[in-house]
C-alpha cells in the first residue's frame, strides 16, 4: 500500500499523479480533486496549468493595458519633506508644566475645553486628562494645541556634557587608577 504524499492517507492502488504548485505528487483521489490538475498516470491529462490551491481564493483578473491607456508604472517613493528651519520633533521634549500652560492659555483665549478639543481634533476626555497632567499629548495633539493657543510646548533636548580629565569633585580612585596595562615582551630570535 502507498500513502498520499499530501495528506498521508493509505491509498488502494497506485494513487493519482498530479501537479500541485509546480510539484508532481502521487496523491489520493480526495486530494487530487481538491488540489489541481492531473499530470500523468491514471486520469486526465494536464493542460499545463495547475489550479491554485483552494486556500488562496480566486485569482485576480487584470485587464491587459490598452493602447490608449498605458500600464501604470511604479515610481520611486517621494522623499519626505524636511521641516523648514528649526529642529525636528525628535530633538524636542515636552516641557514639564505643560498642563498649566495649556489650561491658562485656553482660559486667556476664552475657549471651553469642548471647543478646543474640537479644533485640535481630540476627544474632550483626552483634553481634560492632558490639562489635568494625567496624560501627555502625542505629537499631533501638541502641534494642534500650539497652533490654536499660540504657545510653545516643546523645548530642545540639551546634551549632557561629558567630563574629561581628572575632576577634583570625584571622590576616591577611578577605574583608570586601578587598571594595570600589561604589555607583551618581544620574542628573542635565536
Amino acid at each position: 500500500m502507498h500513502n498520499c504524499e499530501l495528506c498521508g492517507r493509505n491509498m488502494k492502488g497506485r494513487g493519482r499523479r498530479v501537479e500541485i504548485e509546480g510539484a508532481a505528487m502521487t496523491v489520493c483521489p480526495q486530494c487530487a480533486t481538491k488540489f489541481g490538475g492531473v499530470s500523468g498516470g491514471t486520469g486526465r491529462r494536464s493542460t499545463g496549468m495547475s489550479a491554485p490551491p483552494s486556500w488562496l481564493g480566486k485569482p485576480e483578473r487584470r485587464a491587459p493595458p490598452t493602447p490608449h491607456r498605458p500600464a501604470a508604472t511604479k515610481s520611486a517613493p517621494k522623499p519626505r519633506p524636511r521641516p523648514r528651519g528649526g529642529t525636528l520633533l525628535d530633538d524636542m521634549m515636552l516641557i514639564e508644566d505643560y498642563a498649566e500652560i495649556i489650561r491658562s492659555a485656553r482660559q486667556k483665549k476664552g475657549m471651553s475645553q469642548e471647543e478646543l478639543a474640537q479644533r485640535v481634533g481630540e476627544r474632550i476626555s483626552t483634553l481634560q486628562a492632558i490639562e489635568a497632567g494625567r496624560q501627555k499629548p502625542n505629537n499631533k495633539t501638541i502641534r494642534g494645541l500650539e497652533r490654536e493657543l499660540s504657545i510653545s510646548l516643546l523645548e530642545p533636548i540639551d546634551s549632557i556634557p561629558i567630563k574629561t580629565g581628572r575632576d577634583a569633585s570625584v571622590a576616591g580612585p577611578t577605574l583608570g587608577d586601578r587598571v594595570v596595562v600589561k604589555r607583551k615582551k618581544p620574542k628573542k630570535s635565536e
